[in-house]
């Protein structure tokens, strides 16, 4: 597997992570993160989650278009 295909694996499991994680309806995700005080407040936490979410699924993309490009 090429360094390209691992760190996409990489951000796909990140991304299904965070997404789970940042998700309102399930809360036991985000019971069992809350203990760890990663973040200042739940509203900074939100806010920086999106933020990583945005970057990482546009470099998911970016990733999956040269990925493609090399195919072709």
């Amino acid at each position: 597997m090429s360094l390209l295909n691992s760190i996409w694996l990489l951000i796909n499991i990140i991304l299904i992570l965070l997404i789970l994680i940042r998700n309102p309806n399930e809360q036991s995700f985000q019971e069992t993160i809350s203990p760890l005080k990663l973040f200042d407040s739940s509203g900074s936490a939100e806010k920086n989650i999106d933020n990583i979410i945005q970057f990482l699924i546009i470099t998911y993309f970016l990733l999956g278009f040269i990925l493609t490009s090399k195919v072709f």
